[in-house]
């Protein structure tokens, strides 16, 4: 399995990143980007720690002990065992300060690896070629050395009054092929945490109007000829971990990736040219992403539970029956999700596979809640902790000692150190009132999919037309038959049976 330090090495191997106005030399050791560089090997290293190693490892068939992001979970048990996996990661990492750690980002390739057959027979362009040998041996080249493959599908805003708009896009296209590849040129709008990867799995987002050549789904080292990393402003706080805990954890920076010129051969093409095929997976690639965002959400209300707590307690308020039934939003919002991950792992179903799937409609609108309420929340926290959000000593101010008794008397409460209250100050001003809070609120808000687009194409899995068996009842308390046939031409059969099978087991 990778070390920590072998990941550090590996950034160190001539890709160009630029990094607000400053072109990166090495992503491992520049002041920007070497504090979520080493977060990131930190998440590597969790897998050598004995004390973890039931957790974070298993032993394949073959008798290797493997990292547990690569685990087959068949039955229910197995989903449970790989959710402990990524609950303690997210806990272990700054209770998701990495929201696209590399177990997050290679779980994107479990939907290619589950049923490659129809990303090749659907493909157009690619003169018969089977595109499967090169899924399976990019999944197993992945695997094999731990890498992280950053999920690189968002394409630029358009115009997007009017579908021609999108052939004139500057968003990635093929502009070549020949018999050893293809030759991209375009842009990726976001890819969160490219910066900090060792592959870039290109893919696209289904939007009308979206021409043949931009459709590619395909592997791309992140150091290609051709390839630069563009990434905004970091919001790292490096090196002051007294003073901001959770922002001098790193940035993991939301980048725009440029591709000019970009050669890629037949063997890390996935799919290419068919718009239909790519419009069946708008949030299906992104399944696995979701749960896991489901109990990263899950863990970040634990948190705010536990913040709302601890910042009431110590300000002598938290027995207060108004102060209560506040505080007991935060307990209503923890168990929701919480009841959320629970049900959708119950409730799951085998895919084409072999693999045993949360249920994604529980899952997606779990997601929603979590969207619904957060805003809300986080500002509920704020004002529950008061002027402790705000006002509050800097460490230098605090260590003088001039000054120290004042600051002590200030925060002094009927329970905890003061030195305590002013510690939880510092997490709550860091997650709710800073740049790299607002920055990690956004990304939750917009990770795959936000709000409007969850219930939108939630709302188009099979299960949920009106053809479909979840309004079976329905017609069988109407007198309506059930029929379900090609003739029909029913929403629910003119998706394809391979999409379908992504969504449930009674979708096909």
């Amino acid at each position: 399995m990778r070390t920590g330090k072998q990941y550090l090495e590996s950034l160190d191997d001539g890709r160009r990143v630029w990094v607000g106005d400053e072109l990166i030399d090495n992503v491992a050791t520049h002041p920007k980007t070497r504090a979520f560089a080493k977060l990131t090997a930190d998440f590597y290293d969790l897998h050598h720690r004995p004390e973890l190693a039931d957790v974070m490892t298993y032993v394949d068939e073959d008798g290797v002990r493997r990292s547990m992001m690569w685990f087959k979970n068949t039955d229910e048990a197995g989903l449970k065992r790989k959710r402990r996996y990524h609950e303690t990661v997210i806990r272990l990492l700054g209770a998701g300060s990495a929201p696209r750690s590399p177990d997050v980002n290679n779980s994107v390739l479990r939907t290619y690896v589950d049923d490659p057959t129809p990303w090749s027979e659907q493909s157009i362009g690619t003169e018969g070629r089977d595109l499967t040998v090169g899924i399976l041996d990019f999944v197993e080249q992945v695997k094999e050395g731990d890498l992280n493959a950053a999920i690189a599908f968002v394409d630029p805003q358009t115009d997007r009054s009017r579908e021609s708009a999108q052939a004139e896009s500057p968003a990635l296209r093929v502009v070549s092929k020949n018999n050893d590849g293809i030759v991209v040129t375009g842009v990726k709008a976001i890819a969160t945490g490219a910066v900090f990867c060792d592959v870039l799995n290109v893919g696209v987002f289904y939007r009308p109007g979206i021409p043949e050549e931009q459709i590619i789904f395909a592997g791309v080292p992140a150091n290609a000829p051709g390839v630069t990393m563009v990434s905004r402003e970091s919001n790292v706080r490096d090196g002051e971990t007294v003073e901001h805990p959770m922002a001098a954890q790193g940035d993991e920076l939301d980048t725009t990736v440029i591709f000019e010129e970009v050669f890629i051969p037949w063997n890390r093409v996935f799919h290419l040219g068919n718009p239909e095929h790519a419009s069946y997976y708008p949030q299906r690639v992104f399944d696995w992403v979701h749960y896991q965002g489901l109990v990263r959400e899950m863990v970040r209300a634990e948190l705010m539970l536990g913040l709302a707590l601890l910042i009431t307690e110590h300000t002598g308020v938290g027995a207060l029956p108004p102060v209560t039934a506040r505080v007991s939003q935060f307990a209503g919002f923890h168990q929701t999700l919480k009841a959320h991950v629970l049900a959708c792992e119950a409730e799951g179903f085998l895919t084409p596979g072999g693999t045993y799937k949360p249920n994604v409609l529980m899952f997606d609108f779990g997601r929603a809640y979590y969207l619904e309420n957060i805003a809300r929340l986080s500002a509920e926290l704020v004002d529950l902790a008061g002027r402790a959000a705000l006002v509050f000593p800097t460490e230098g101010q605090w260590q003088q000692e001039s000054l120290r008794p004042w600051l002590e008397a200030l925060h002094t409460g009927p329970v905890g150190r003061p030195y305590d209250r002013l510690k939880i100050s510092r997490v709550i001003r860091d997650l709710f009132q800073s740049d790299w809070g607002a920055r990690m609120a956004t990304f939750e808000n917009f990770n795959g999919t936000p709000l409007l687009a969850i219930r939108t194409f939630t709302m188009r899995r099979a299960e949920l037309s009106a053809s479909g068996p979840i309004a079976d009842l329905a017609r069988q308390i109407c007198g309506i038959e059930t029929v379900r046939d090609e003739a029909t031409g029913s929403a629910y059969l003119t998706q394809a049976e391979y999409a379908r099978r992504q969504d449930s087991a009674a979708a096909v």
